[in-house]
Order: C-alpha cells, then sequence, then structure tokens
C-alpha cells in the first residue's frame, strides 16, 4: 500500500522557537526520546537550545531515587539524552533561591532543598511540578535545520498543558497547531504494521 506521505509534510508553521515554546514531533520520527514527543524549550543562546521532553516518563516515582521526597508521587521523566544523570524540574513557585524565570508564572530550577521543603507542605505536587534526568539539547543551527526537515511543529500552550497527562500529551499538543495536522493523531507509529 501507498502512503502520501505529504500529510506529514510541515507548511505554515512560521512560529520560531524559542524559551517557553513547545516542539511537537511528526508521527514517523523514529527515536527512543523523541519519538512523538512534545519538547519544551527552557534555554536559547545563540541559536542553540536546550529543552525538556515533557511525555517520556521513566516509569520511576521522583522518592524512589532521591532521598527527601518521601511525600511525593511525581514521575520522574527522562528528559533527553544529554546529562542523564543530572535532575532538571519546571514548576509555578517564584519565591525559591537560584530560580530562572522560563515565562509568565513558569519556572526552571532553584534551590533542591526549597523545592523539597515545598513538595512535603503540598505547595508543589503533580499540577504544578514536573521533574526530569536529562536534557534535550541542539547546537547552534541544528533545532531550525531540523525544523526545516519537517522533524518538528512549533507552538505555545498554555501553562497548565505542561502539567497535564503525560500519555496524551502528544495527541492534545496537535490541538495548539494549525487543523492540518490533526490527521497526525490518527497516523499508526509504524505504517508497516497497518
Amino acid at each position: 500500500m501507498n502512503f502520501n506521505l505529504d500529510i506529514l509534510r510541515v507548511i505554515s508553521n512560521n512560529v520560531k522557537p524559542s524559551v517557553g515554546k513547545i516542539l511537537i514531533s511528526e508521527p514517523l520520527l523514529d527515536d527512543l526520546y523523541f519519538g512523538r514527543s512534545v519538547v519544551f524549550l527552557i534555554d536559547e543562546v545563540e541559536d542553540s537550545f536546550m529543552g525538556l521532553v515533557l511525555n517520556n516518563t521513566s516509569d520511576l516515582l521522583l522518592k524512589e531515587v532521591i532521598d527527601g521526597f518521601d511525600n511525593c508521587d511525581c514521575p520522574l521523566f527522562l528528559g533527553g539524552p544529554v546529562n542523564p544523570d543530572v535532575l532538571y524540574y519546571i514548576h509555578t513557585y517564584k519565591n525559591i533561591s537560584d530560580v530562572e524565570n522560563i515565562s509568565e508564572n513558569l519556572y526552571f530550577g532553584g534551590d533542591l532543598d526549597e523545592i523539597r521543603l515545598l513538595v512535603s507542605q503540598g505547595k508543589l505536587n503533580n499540577s504544578n511540578i514536573k521533574f526530569f534526568i536529562g536534557n534535550a539539547g541542539w547546537a547552534p543551527g541544528q533545532l531550525c535545520e531540523e525544523i526545516s526537515f519537517n522533524s518538528w511543529l512549533v507552538s505555545d500552550v498554555p501553562r497548565k498543558f505542561l502539567f497535564s497527562n503525560h500519555l496524551e500529551m502528544w495527541s492534545e499538543s496537535l490541538g495548539f497547531v494549525s487543523d492540518r495536522y490533526q490527521i497526525w493523531k490518527n497516523f499508526p507509529i509504524n505504517p508497516d504494521l497497518n
């Protein structure tokens, strides 16, 4: 059976990648970290980018890996293949030492002891903090090249989307781009098995 793969072409996506935006992978991207992924861009320096894969869970809870998070049922996500031994986190709590502002009411990092205390007090939970091991990184010009090769759609999303159900995140992310891409939701992961 022949497929018209033109439906996979990314067109009219003139949103440029920048901090606070997401990348939505095209449906046939075959990669452990990036297949059907949603990546949140958290840093940009001279056209190089760092992001966190929002919907690739490790099947571990933070409390199983990091001491002092006993009351936290937060999943630990695989943020990407770069620095896989480093813990990253995004959250909505600005009153933390060494925190970086990403966008309105959204922050990256901060003092881990303060995070631990806020989690134990119930002020940070699955609805407003997300933890990752590793990150995704692109050298200068690399991400823009991948976008030109139709690997990614770029979009803005509301803050609450970042903390939504990771199992449905890729499909739901397509609601933030042109209706043209809705067909991607129905595209099989492996068309050869259809």
